[in-house]
């Protein structure tokens, strides 16, 4: 390789070790634990006229209601970021719904409020932020059901000129009775679900007779897959693949077959494995654990090692035979905290276990399979590390690191656990990486932010890099 140059990314030597900082907790062995869902983030703020989540709706209208906003025809009042809106049901609605007021008295009213919406089937049909709306006389907010057989719903309005703002519960008897019809307006969406989001552009990647699989999450929460034909290095092309409410990925290869883990936005863990001597995949089953943040898996020893980051930030591990395709281990504590990213490379029965923590930094834990021991976290010093990959040839170990300056570094480490410096490489708007050995050279994958994923291999027997090129 080329000679290295050195950056500020991580000391040259490895320090003595010490531990990662956290409680020990360990997965739950159930298959369908339930895990209580992290809180959804505070919805974005919309623009005038523009999307709007239905959680979004729902706030907007509370903060009249907690206010008690009286009732008037000829009054207006702010929305909290400048457009003032009539204090009337439907001005009510139309600060909700963050509708322009632009050539309006404040507001459509419930005649012209059908021009913002869409009539719905029945009742049925109602969701959050949705409006009841009798175009003759009132309109009120839909919030939600108040009973599973759906006889009443809590509703949001301005009712009368002796009153203000509210809350109450409407009969489904007075929707019908009252010639209320339900509606929907035309710029609502629903809120993304709870929980871990996607990690858009995360890669993984394993050969399989010297075909590469790579494979992808995209941003929707699925999974794409382009397959490269080594040493010629043509490229199938982006294809999607089975999968949605994915967060991030894994794979590992088994002779002829690949087994791929999904982490979903739950937390929970799914598998599904492809035969690349018979061409079929099988279909998705859930592998025990929950809480699961992100996951690497690297084969050794005859089993493939699974390491999981909880999304308390604890790093665990459990074992899968690969034949049984069941895990031969609970899974357990691997001591330490903090940790936002695992990565694992397999020299002979060893796995060099690699983690990102937080802040930043690398912590390095070697796993003998044979001596059925751990050698406890070292720390590898390093700053601003973003995202990271490894890979082996022969006995070294190679490591790829993303920098929060989007700029891409290199290091290599020895049989004996000495490191040579880091180099600044190629490469720019890192923030994704991947790594694939094959032989003597490395195949890399980089999602960048611009939105696109890269390639490019390091041969090195001949010391040479081959100049990224995008897939």
């Amino acid at each position: 390789m080329p000679a290295p140059r050195r950056s500020k990314l991580v000391r040259a030597a490895l320090a003595a070790a010490v531990a990662l900082p956290g409680p020990a907790v360990t997965l739950s062995g159930a298959a369908d634990t339930a895990t209580a869902a992290a809180p959804a983030a505070a919805p974005a703020a919309s623009s005038v006229g523009g999307r709007i989540t239905r959680s979004e709706v729902l706030a907007r209208a509370r903060s009249w209601v907690d206010a008690a906003v009286p009732y008037s025809t000829t009054s207006y009042h702010g929305d909290g970021s400048g457009t003032y809106y009539r204090q009337d049901c439907s001005g009510f609605v139309s600060m909700a719904w963050h509708v322009s007021t632009a050539g309006t008295n404040g507001g459509f009213t419930t005649r012209t409020a059908v021009d913002h919406s869409t009539r719905l089937a029945g009742l049925g049909s109602l969701a959050p932020g949705d409006t009841l709306n009798n175009i003759s006389s009132h309109m009120v907010l839909f919030v939600g059901w108040t009973d599973s057989g759906h006889t009443a719903a809590t509703v949001y309005e301005e009712p009368n000129p002796s009153s203000h703002a509210r809350s109450r519960v409407m009969a489904r008897s007075d929707m019908t009775g009252g010639g209320f019809l339900p509606y929907r307006y035309d710029g609502i969406v629903d809120d993304p679900p709870p929980g871990l989001a996607p990690r858009t552009g995360q890669l993984a990647s394993v050969t399989v007779n010297g075909v590469g699989h790579v494979f992808q999450v995209t941003a929707a929460g699925g999974i794409r897959i382009n397959d490269g034909h080594y040493p010629a290095g043509g490229w199938d092309g982006w294809q999607p693949l089975d999968g949605s409410s994915v967060s991030s990925l894994a794979a590992a290869a088994e002779g002829s077959r690949v087994h791929l883990f999904a982490v979903l936005r739950d937390g929970t863990l799914r598998e599904t494995v492809g035969d690349y001597a018979t061409g079929r995949w099988g279909g998705w089953h859930t592998v025990p654990g929950s809480g699961v943040a992100a996951l690497e898996a690297v084969t050794v020893a005859g089993r493939i090692r699974l390491y999981a980051v909880l999304q308390n930030g604890l790093p665990r591990s459990a074992d899968l035979d690969p034949a049984g395709d069941t895990l031969t281990t609970d899974w357990y504590d691997l001591s330490g905290g903090n940790v936002e990213q695992l990565v694992g490379a397999a020299v002979g029965n060893t796995v060099r276990l690699f983690a990102v923590t937080a802040d930043g930094l690398l912590h390095e834990n070697d796993g003998d399979y044979a001596a059925g021991s751990w050698s406890g976290w070292g720390n590898l010093g390093g700053s601003a590390v973003r995202t990271l990959a490894a890979a082996t040839t022969g006995s070294t170990v190679h490591l790829y690191a993303g920098t929060d300056d989007g700029l891409f570094h290199t290091t290599d480490s020895n049989a004996r656990g000495s490191w040579d410096g880091w180099s600044t490489q190629a490469g720019s708007l890192v923030d994704r990486l991947d790594a694939l050995a094959d032989g003597w050279t490395v195949h890399l994958y980089a999602h960048t932010t611009d939105g696109r994923t890269h390639s490019e291999d390091a041969d090195y027997a001949a010391g040479r890099w081959g100049g990224w090129y995008v897939l």
